[in-house]
């Protein structure tokens, strides 16, 4: 028998590979993405009145790994601020092109939104997670969603912003152990300005649990090794 094992040459074949790559849906492994707008607004859950101020951070994260659960990269981090109609807003991205989706894929949970105020419980809000969801389109644009007051100490509201700032940092550093930028912090400043005013609370309690502002604080040497230049410059002294 006869069999052709003729091998394409390394070029075409990665322009194949790149070129059926290019065309994957969302929620599998891509190349090129974008995202619609989204636009939102914020209420108390008690009073039902908009909560101005409220600081919004939407990312749209690249997860690889052998089990498909490591932050490879994120493909694009945006903030906004509620206004005094508790409306915010992120305008639509894209196409944008990412040689890191060769190595991760971008969820149907995506994209991820982050709510956070002073004195109240911290929101996270994915997509619903539904066969052939698209993760170009937010499942709460044009929704609007309620945050709880936080009713506890200062040193449980500590504990509890400890997951917020845990993702943040993820977020905005993490992924540069991978294929991600070290300096994505730098893309939700308010967030940072606003946990930061509250870790000056928290820090004479002598607690564990500190924000992520603190923790870029912690980490001068290396914001500067990787080009970020500090975390003072944007948050002050």
């Amino acid at each position: 028998m006869n069999r052709d094992m003729t091998i394409a040459p390394p070029g075409r074949l990665l322009a194949a590979l790149g070129a059926a790559a290019l065309w994957m849906p969302l929620p599998s492994y891509g190349l090129i993405y974008s995202a619609e707008a989204i636009e939102g607004w914020v209420i108390d859950a008690e009073t039902g009145k908009p909560i101005e101020d409220v600081v919004v951070v939407a990312h749209w994260r690249l997860q690889g790994g052998f089990e498909g659960g490591t932050a490879v990269n994120e493909l694009k981090i945006l903030e906004s601020v509620t206004d005094k109609g508790g409306r915010y807003s992120f305008p639509a991205w894209g196409p944008k092109f990412a040689w890191s989706g060769l190595f991760g894929s971008l969820l149907s949970e995506s994209p991820e939104l982050f709510m956070f105020k002073r004195g109240y419980k911290y929101l996270g809000l994915n997509n619903y997670t539904y066969r052939d969801s698209d993760a170009s389109k937010s499942d709460w644009n044009e929704k609007t969603v309620k945050l709880e007051p936080f009713a506890g100490t200062l040193e449980q509201y500590a504990q509890h912003l400890s997951s917020l700032s845990s993702d943040l940092w993820t977020t905005g550093y993490g992924v540069g152990d991978h294929l991600g930028d070290y300096c994505g912090w730098k893309s939700f400043p308010n967030m940072l300005r606003a946990l930061d005013k509250l870790d000056e609370e928290i820090r004479p309690l002598g607690v564990m649990w500190r924000t992520v502002a603190a923790r870029l604080r912690d980490n001068e040497s290396k914001l500067r090794s990787a080009g970020c230049g500090s975390a003072a410059d944007l948050l002050g002294k």
